[in-house]
């Protein structure tokens, strides 16, 4: 089943959030956090941004669904994004997984 991303780009706004990427069994595969939901997941699918590294492009091949969450700014999204992934544990987010980084 590939994945329609062009018609789930069109529900994201250009707001600051969090965005989730859950693959074909409905698991959270990825956490991430921006200032514009809308660019960031879009810069996913940019053919150009596609070959930077293999655990991207593995990644990408994966998702099924997006879900997302808009915060007030930047900050907010950066502590909920650490907070769900603490949470949730990814399997695509190597960082903030543990206990010992903090918000600074």
């Amino acid at each position: 089943m590939l994945f329609d991303y062009k018609a789930a780009l069109k529900n994201i706004p250009h707001r600051p959030g969090v965005y989730q990427y859950y693959d074909d069994a409905n698991e959270l595969i990825y956490i991430g956090k921006a200032k514009d939901l809308k660019n960031r997941v879009s810069s996913y699918f940019n053919k150009d941004n596609y070959k930077v590294n293999a655990k991207t492009r593995v990644l990408v091949s994966k998702i099924r669904n997006i879900t997302f969450t808009i915060v007030d700014s930047e900050v907010d999204a950066w502590l909920l994004e650490n907070s769900l992934i603490k949470k949730h544990q990814p399997r695509y987010n190597v960082m903030l997984k543990d206990d010992k980084t903090y918000p600074w």
